[in-house]
């Protein structure tokens, strides 16, 4: 038994290292990350050199599970209400209607396409509903490049919160197929489903807060434990009680990641670095899965339906839900180009392996061909596109400004560095002449290598980085909306007054 498990820790710390020191060359080659950590995977399988012979789909589903728990925690730990507040309307509708309008095309096209029963082009489709979360927070999570941050926003949040609307589809589409969900209890399950994981996520959330900001523990490496002790525990209970756990765990994070409790900075860094490990195990894991020869089988199958789903599908549910909202025509395109698949597919993919056995092995491997095919294409393209279109800019890592950032963060005040680009509103304008919200004050401007202390009279130019701080968290996105188009606008229909 020793020897056996001598025999994984070797081959597993063998994998990672090779993960990480290959990783080193994605930007290089093109290649995204993740992709790199699942081709180490597929090398190291059965039918590649490393011979690993794995093939067990329910280790592999209870395993992924885990990882995309802690990757969604920490991605919602990561987000600030401030920068998803302009798009959240958006970023809602994307994530709930537009997984249940992504699974009902794949299924319709699957259906007429493919001519496999309807329930089961139906579980296709809700398998490959979701955006992956680790994927789009992977590409954005650049220490060289600074995002639009309206974009960056809306697509965090329709990543971060899709995957509980998609496992839900997954689990109704499959009790349809086995038989162990019935049409009469389908709207029951569905509103239980909802409600349970909202009250699950925001009870133990507070529940959380409370305890973490009271216990007082004796040892700063215990945070960490207590925060995941409450996170499978959100995750368990409100399952068990047929809530939807991964609604429950973003949620949860959501709600923490916006109030100030004992050690968050740390604990942020933790999960960060938990969820890369997550992420690296998860790829590997799920590239061991895979078998070559029979991805080639369904090569056909996967190239149509990836170029529906990025050229048609997407396009089409991206631009009827965002009618209406600011956003221009390169917007559109890019957060419809921008609809990574990753792992979460996968993993649904592998529940459903696990449950009908070797009659949905096509759905397997021809998930696992479009996931690889819209990582590769989508994903060595997504930053080409940014820079075309202006929303990807180079940061500058010069001097920082002479404010302690991180005690700031921790305070009710806002501060934030926007870097003015050309075709903002604000440049060639003195601050004094621009509506910013009452209580805004601009404390620094860094221009070139030079650090200024504006007064009202100081006028802004293109590459400044302008250091800006409110009296509230909730006002940096209009401040910045301010600077870059002369006003703010609620992104709802028929709500566009501009904030003086």
């Amino acid at each position: 038994m020793e020897a056996i498990l001598n025999q994984g820790l070797l081959i597993g710390s063998i994998l990672l290292f090779v993960s990480v020191i290959i990783s080193k060359s994605s930007s290089r080659f093109g290649l995204p990350i993740l992709i790199i950590f699942m081709l180490v995977g597929m090398f190291a399988g059965g039918e590649g050199p490393g011979g690993i012979e794995f093939e067990n789909y329910e280790l592999t589903h209870s395993l992924s599970l885990v990882a995309i728990v802690l990757i969604i925690f920490s991605g919602a730990l990561d987000t600030k209400f401030d920068e998803i507040k302009p798009v959240a309307r958006r970023g809602v509708l994307l994530s709930t209607l537009g997984v249940i309008l992504t699974a009902g095309l794949i299924g319709a096209f699957s259906y007429y396409i493919f001519k496999i029963s309807l329930l089961k082009s139906l579980l296709l489709g809700a398998i490959l509903s979701s955006t992956d979360a680790a994927a789009v927070f992977a590409a954005f999570k650049d220490r060289h490049s600074g995002f639009d941050r309206k974009l960056k926003g809306l697509l965090e949040l329709e990543s971060g919160s899709n995957d509980p609307m998609a496992y839900f589809l997954v689990t109704i589409f499959l009790g349809l197929v086995d038989k162990t969900i019935t049409y009469e209890t389908l709207w029951v399950d569905l509103v239980l489903n909802i409600i349970v994981g909202l009250l699950g996520g925001y009870a133990f959330s507070k529940l959380f807060l409370k305890i973490n900001n009271s216990i007082n523990l004796d040892f700063q490496g215990l945070y960490p434990a207590l925060t995941m002790a409450f996170l499978f525990f959100t995750y368990a209970a409100t399952t068990l009680l047929k809530g939807n756990g991964l609604l429950a765990v973003y949620l949860f994070g959501l709600i923490i990641a916006n109030k100030k409790f004992v050690h968050k900075n740390a604990l942020i860094s933790f999960y960060d670095g938990i969820a890369w490990l997550s992420q690296i195990g998860l790829f590997i894991l799920l590239g061991l899965l895979a078998i070559p020869s029979r991805l080639v089988s369904v090569w056909q199958e996967g190239i149509w339906l990836s170029i529906f789903l990025i050229a048609i599908a997407r396009p089409l549910i991206v631009y009827l839900l965002m009618v209406g909202g600011k956003y221009s025509l390169a917007q559109k395109f890019f957060a419809s180009w921008a609809g990574l698949k990753g792992a979460t597919p996968i993993v649904f993919a592998s529940f459903a392996a696990t449950h009908l056995g070797r009659e949905v092995y096509f759905i397997f491997d021809i998930v696992f061909f479009v996931v690889v095919f819209s990582a590769i294409v989508q994903g060595m393209t997504l930053k080409y596109f940014a820079r075309k279109l202006n929303f990807l800019y180079p940061l500058s890592h010069d001097e920082h400004f002479p404010i302690d950032m991180e005690t700031l963060e921790r305070t009710k005040y806002g501060i934030r560095e926007i870097r003015l680009k050309s075709g903002d509103d604000a440049i060639g304008k003195r601050i004094v002449d621009i509506k910013l919200i009452n209580g805004t004050r601009v404390l620094f401007i860094k221009r070139g290598d030079f650090l200024i202390i504006p007064d009202g009279s100081q006028t802004f130019d293109e590459g400044d980085r302008v250091l800006v701080a409110t009296n509230e968290k909730g006002q940096l996105a209009e401040v910045e909306e301010i600077l870059r188009n002369g006003s703010f606008f609620i992104e709802e229909p028929g709500d566009f007054e501009p904030v003086h």
